[in-house]
């Protein structure tokens, strides 16, 4: 992981809005109203798209052919063609509104929700036609798609529901009651619908596809609940990180808590290598510790809407073979766990807060790497053979012209040899010749 990194030149960029496609051979960014299309190996412009207005969302078809852009101020959301350039696609929410969309895995529907949670619509692109769901719930995040099946969350009535619809027809498969009070997050395991319910109940639901629900369990007493949620690849755990500190393992056969993840000095052993970053002029390096290690900790305002308290991102390799967790009231650390045995490998402490952590999605390496970020000019990875800091150049906290900035983003490309670096105005690649 030491060896030679390249990067390219920076690109402005809009929103963060800058993505490679889904089969890696292009990438997609907004520039205020325009799209870019390159290609990634040469970064050659292969064509700009004029949209109606500034670009606030970007999303790729799952067969990389197609991509949307949304303009909520508009109202409106636009379908381009990568192969044919001079097909284009409007799709105009009128006066309901435009907050969040979605590609069905088909790549040929797109839903769109409405403001105020008053409708999907779902835009049929081979057939031209529209169809509307009533009333969803969570956004995006309450709608999962399964094989065939597509389940959204709803409110009908002033209560939870769940809907199941055929994702060819949208016939009504099955629609139910929650047994929640104010459902906070929903995720479909092993032809499963896992619900969890408002934070201030920590509570979690477990139902069939027909409505039966298979259990329910009470995670704890007088304290809040559940504050982020993740499935493991293999679909044989959902982890939630909870505002008591704990990530807890929920096993999908019997749907029972079989561990808790204590993110507390005590979890540290022999085995877990400790890492602290040590700024200097010239850049980060990180150092091992050895002995007891102190946890830094924020003292927490509990006015403050944005509670620095609680496992706020959990995340689990792309092989399964880890789990990434952040425990808010330490934000400037990253805690490794093992699945295997379900111990910590490695803690990583950085000087600053931690923005986002992304495991690299490539199959073919042989050990999983992470890469994290700090609002900095740097880049964090670590993998079981180490860890390493990587500073990056023409980054400026002022955001010149043709300056990076500091870095908010990244994104992996599948291939797990590059990655997009996102300022707040421009974006680059960083690439791993060696991969």
């Amino acid at each position: 992981m030491n060896e030679g990194v390249n990067l390219s030149e920076t690109f402005k960029l809009t929103r963060s809005q800058c993505s490679f496609s889904p089969d890696g051979r292009y990438i997609a960014n907004a520039s205020q109203f325009r799209l870019v299309l390159r290609e990634f190996e040469t970064l050659q412009i292969i064509t700009v798209f004029t949209c109606i207005d500034t670009v606030d969302r970007v999303l790729w078809s799952k067969n990389s052919k197609l991509v949307l852009t949304c303009c909520y101020k508009r109202n409106v959301s636009q379908v381009w063609s990568v192969d044919n350039t001079s097909w284009k696609s409007k799709l105009d929410e009128g006066s309901s509104g435009l907050i969040d969309a979605l590609w069905c895995p088909d790549s040929k529907q797109i839903l769109t929700w409405s403001e105020f949670g008053v409708r999907i619509n779902v835009w049929s692109l081979k057939n031209k036609t529209v169809r509307h769901v009533q009333s969803p719930k969570l956004g995006s995040e309450g709608c999962k798609f399964t094989k065939n099946r597509v389940v959204i969350a709803e409110t009908r009535d002033k209560q939870d529901h769940v809907s199941v619809f055929d994702l060819d027809s949208w016939n009504l498969l099955c629609n139910f009651k929650l047994h929640t009070d104010d459902m906070q997050c929903m995720v479909v395991v092993n032809k499963s619908i896992f619900v969890c319910d408002t934070s201030f109940n920590p509570v979690y639901y477990c139902y069939s596809m027909e409505g039966q629900c298979l259990t329910k369990h009470k995670l704890y007493s007088n304290a809040l609940g559940v504050k982020q949620l993740s499935v493991s690849p293999s679909n044989q755990f959902v982890a939630l990180g909870c505002f008591d500190t704990k990530c807890r393992f929920v096993n999908s056969v019997t749907w029972s808590v079989i561990k808790e993840l204590h993110h507390t000095a005590q979890s540290i052993t022999a085995d877990t290598v400790c890492y602290t970053e040590l700024e200097s002029a010239s850049g980060s390096r990180y150092e091992v510790l050895s002995g007891t290690f102190t946890l830094p900790q924020v003292k927490v305002n509990p006015d403050d809407p944005n509670l620095l308290l609680g496992v706020g991102l959990v995340k689990f390799s792309r092989s399964g073979r880890y789990i990434a967790t952040r425990n808010d009231s330490s934000p400037g650390c990253v805690w490794i766990w093992s699945i295997e045995d379900l111990k910590l490998c490695a803690l990583i402490s950085h000087a600053s807060p931690v923005l986002t952590m992304e495991w690299d999605p490539a199959n073919s390496v042989s050990e999983d790497r992470i890469a994290m970020t700090c609002n900095s000019d740097h880049v964090y990875m670590w993998s079981r053979s180490g860890a390493l800091a990587l500073k990056i150049p023409n980054c400026s906290t002022l955001n010149g012209a043709g300056e990076l900035g500091p870095i908010r983003s990244i994104d992996w490309c599948d291939k797990g040899n590059s990655l997009i670096l996102k300022g707040d105005y421009h974006f680059s690649l960083c690439y791993f010749p060696h991969i």
